[in-house]
Formats: structure tokens, sequence, C-alpha cells
């Protein structure tokens, strides 16, 4: 006989779908424990509770959670999902690899359950070719049918036009995106292109009004479904319409994939790989996050810039000029990327480095919101591996003004590998902090590296972990190198091309340019910024204003 709730408990439940609608989830929560009755499975309410737990970053809970569903039913494919996500973000990776992939193949039609296989695959396991496989396979079965049969285009095929460039993005907000598309919204020229903005999230704040008051045409389509922002798009006669957000909350991918524009870009939102649909014509990117070869492993065509990105530091980040090792505190390094990157091979380097000078400390930097769940997630995993839980302080996540301010506490930051930081990178040198990371080839890898060799600092990157650990002790044993670098830091930032924002955005023009030339030509005659184009701009427009003289 099926249970049948009361009608007190149903009452209680619809109460926790209501506040979980308005994402008050403290009291979803409350009413989803309340609506339990005793001897009863339940077990919708259970899952509501597990995915309450993942919403609020309490992995820990969560997995408890959705193992005591799965031991009411071992078949619930939402359980071993939940079970899954909640396994990687404790550091399960192996676990959740199994899960996620046994969910994906029992239900093939699930479009959530083949991107995050994806996703997951990404970061536990970085190999390239095999996420191009995952998330190809992706791409093959929910996005490319939308775009089998997409109605022609009427722009103007002038080649030296104003170029109509829209972006499209999720985090049009205090978000590290804003840090590289602020330079690039207030710098761009007019005369060369013609700039709109589709922001797709309904979270809007002070950084919001800023970005707005560079944009021609900013347009608020967080309540537009995919259908009317392709057709707001094409109205707007968009030339090149710009990825910001790939795979991450907010994005619109599937507009892509009906085709709003001649040509399409990803940027920025997603590095290190590809977004596997065709619907998207290029990945701008330079030739360091990308070496020659890497084009293997993208479904899109590969634009390299000069560099990649421009970078804007936060406001109010006071720089420490001496490191606190100098100032009688224990010697410290510091984990500052999200601990979604934290792989047990990274964490056992850290070990050898703790072992090796045991009166160094070190600071991780987690995602989650309190003390308690930050020590949750992470505290089962250093046990297991053997870490000194007496020499490292776990911090939750805090304001971007205070983590601005751990250069006055942290002497060394480690990057992550075999996922290494982005954002997260910049602002840490603009501490003044060194940081050690491993080389890699693939994007997702090499962000660090990539920008270290950038900024001419070759002696932080290292070929192997022995390498790593070397380096780190090297500096340890020389903080005079440490105070040297506090003092140059924010200058060599300054002086490179990072924030040489107009030079930039020149640049990323002159690659609008040639990817619209590329679309006249029928073909992708440039993938290079460096590659000359002029004889090829004058011989289109000759056949141009032929074809308008023809016309009349």
């Amino acid at each position: 006989m099926s249970y049948q709730p009361s009608a007190h408990s149903q009452a209680l439940f619809k109460a926790g779908l209501a506040a979980e609608a308005e994402h008050n989830y403290l009291e979803a929560l409350s009413k989803y424990t309340a609506s339990l009755e005793a001897g009863n499975g339940q077990i919708q309410t259970w899952l509501r509770i597990g995915n309450l737990f993942l919403r609020t970053m309490k992995y820990q809970q969560a997995a408890e959670t959705m193992e005591f569903v799965l031991g009411m039913d071992p078949q619930n494919i939402e359980a071993i999902y939940g079970l899954a996500i909640a396994y990687f973000y404790l550091g399960r990776h192996e676990e959740a690899c199994a899960f996620i992939d046994h969910v994906a193949e029992t239900a093939p039609d699930n479009a959530t359950y083949a991107l995050d296989r994806a996703n997951i695959h990404s970061l536990a396991r970085p190999d390239p070719a095999r996420k191009r496989q995952l998330y190809e396979a992706w791409g093959q079965r929910f996005a490319d049918p939308l775009g089998k049969h997409p109605a022609a285009f009427d722009h103007d095929r002038a080649p030296d036009r104003v170029l109509r460039i829209g972006y499209v993005s999720g985090d049009m907000r205090h978000h590290a995106v804003a840090y590289f598309m602020e330079p690039v919204l207030a710098h761009h020229d007019p005369a060369q292109v013609e700039t709109f903005v589709y922001a797709t999230s309904r979270e809007q704040d002070a950084v919001t009004e800023r970005l707005r008051q560079y944009v021609p045409h900013w347009h608020d389509v967080s309540r537009l479904n995919d259908e009317a922002l392709h057709a707001l798009i094409r109205q707007h006669k968009i030339d090149i319409l710009v990825d910001l957000s790939g795979h991450t909350h907010g994005n619109r991918l599937f507009v892509f994939a009906r085709r709003a524009a001649p040509v399409q870009v990803t940027w920025l939102g997603y590095v290190g790989s590809t977004l596997g649909m065709r619907g998207m014509d290029y990945r701008l990117t330079d030739w360091g996050m990308d070496p020659a070869g890497n084009e293997r492993y993208y479904v899109e065509k590969l634009f390299r810039l000069h560099c990649m990105a421009s970078y804007i530091p936060p406001d109010d980040a006071p720089l420490e000029p001496v490191p606190p090792m100098l100032q009688g505190n224990p010697p410290t390094l510091a984990s500052l990327n999200s601990s979604r990157k934290l792989t047990d091979s990274a964490l056992l380097v850290w070990k050898k480095i703790l072992e090796a000078r045991p009166d160094t400390q070190l600071l991780i930097h987690v995602q989650e919101k309190s003390v308690e769940d930050a020590v949750n997630t992470i505290e089962p995993r250093l046990i297991r591996l053997g870490l000194p839980l007496d020499r490292i302080i776990v911090s939750p996540m805090v304001p971007m003004e205070e983590f601005m301010t751990r250069g006055q506490i942290v002497d060394i930051a480690l990057d992550s590998f075999p996922v290494s930081g982005g954002t997260t990178t910049l602002h840490t040198l603009w501490m003044g902090l060194p940081i050690i990371a491993m080389d890699a080839t693939d994007a997702v890898s090499i962000s660090t590296a990539s920008t270290l060799k950038g900024l001419g600092l070759h002696d932080w990157v290292a070929a192997t972990e022995e390498a790593y650990v070397a380096k780190v002790l090297h500096l340890l044993d020389h903080p005079e190198y440490l105070v040297e670098h506090r003092a140059r830091a924010r200058q060599l930032l300054q002086q490179s091309v990072l924030m040489d924002y107009a030079g930039r955005c020149r640049d990323l023009e002159n690659a609008y340019r040639q990817l619209w030339l590329n679309y006249l030509l029928g073909e992708p005659r440039f993938l290079a910024l460096h590659t000359p184009y002029s004889e090829d701009l004058q011989q289109l427009r000759k056949t141009y204003e032929a074809e308008q003289a023809r016309a009349l």
C-alpha cells in the first residue's frame, strides 16, 4: 500500500515549495522538515531537503541526505544525481564521476545530466580530448538540432562599416567577468562598433549601473525566453554576437544554437573547454592559453588575440609592503582559488611543503559562506589525506574588500592544479603575492602559468610536482624576494598588456573586423590578430561597391 501524506503534511510541503520559490531556503527547510511524518518514506520531501543543502553549499549534509534516500530507493536517479554533485564538491571526484556517468547514461534525454557530466569530468579529470567528447555529445543531442534550418540574414555586407556587436551575459554585475568587460565597454570606438548588451540575469547592482553608462543599447532580457531573445537579436541585426557565460549560470546558449547572428563567438565566461555546439563559430583566446595544436580540443575555431583579456583591479585593495613572516608571524601559504578546483594531487603536494617546513601554516579559502559549512566540506578530505589540521586555516567566502586584504596575512599563494586560477590569479598578483603554479598545455590548466610567463615571472612556473615544492621552499627561505616583489607587483601589472585597456580594445575591434571578413569571404581565412587583412578588405570593398552599382 502506497504512502498517502496527511492533509497537514501536504500543506507544510506546499508551504516549503512556496518558500523555496522565493529563495527563502531556511524557511523552506523548516517547512519540509516539519512535513515529515514518522514511519513514512516521503522520498520527494527528502529529495527537496537534499537539494536545499546543495543550493546552500552544505555539501556534507547534502551527501548524507541523498545517501539516506538511496537507502530507501537504491535506483532513485535524482538522489544519485544529487550525490554526484555533493561528492564532487567534497573532493570525492572518482565517485562523483561514476555517479554522474550512471545518471547521464540512464537518462540520456536529460540535458542537465549530460551537461553536468561534462562539467564534472572537465574539472575532476581535465583530459581535453575527453572533455571535447562529452561537451560535443551534449551539443549534438540538445543544441545542434535547434539550428538545423536557420533563416537567412540580410545584413549590409559592406566590409568596413560600423559593426553591430552584441554581448550576452548573465554576469553584468559584481562578478569576475565585469573586471574584464568594463575596460572593453569603456573603450569601444563608436566609429568601429555599435555596442549592444543583453543582460540575462535579474541580479543588478552598482557595477551594473556603471557598465550601463558605457553601452548605447542595454537590454535587460532576463524575462525573455530563448525564442523571444533570438527574435530580438535578429531584429537588432547584430553582426557579431558574443557569449560571455559559456556553460555557467545565466547562459543563453540555446539562442546561439538557433543562430541569432551571422558570426557567433564565445569569450571569457568558460575558459578551457569547448562549448560543444556547432552554432558557436569562434572562441577568442591567445597563444598562451591555447598553444598551437589545441584546435583539436574545440568544436569552435580558435581566434587568437595578442592577449586574451584586460584586467581592472577591485577598488580599495591596500598593498602591504612587508610580508607577514617578516612581521613576527608564522610563514603563511594560501590557496585562494575556488575550492571546487582543489584536487587530492594538489593537496598532497602542499602536504609535502608543510612537512618540509614545520613552522609554516596554510590558509585554504573555500566557497562556502559560513565557517561551519567550510570546515564540514574540506576537513574530512584533509584528514583522509593526512594534512596537519593544527596548521591549516579554513576561510569561508568573504566580501571582495576583505578578500583583497589577504596579502596582509599571506606570504605566498599556491595555485591549484590541474585546474588553475583565473581572475583570482590576477587579484592575487595585485595583492603583491607571488604565486607558484604548474605548467600545462590545455587552457583550463595553464591559465596562471600563462599569466606569469606573460609578466616575465617564469621562475614561479613549475614543470613537475617536485619543482613546485622546491620553488615554494626557495621563496620561504628567501623572504627578501617577497619584499622585492611586493614593491614592484602593481607596476608590473600596470605596465603589462593586461592593463593597456585602449590597446586591448583596439585589438578586439580588429579581431571583430577579421571575423566579419571571414563571414563575407565564406571561409575562416583569419584566425589570429597579427594576420594582415588590408588587401582582402580592399578587394571586398571593390566587390561590394560593384554589387551596389549593379543594383542601381
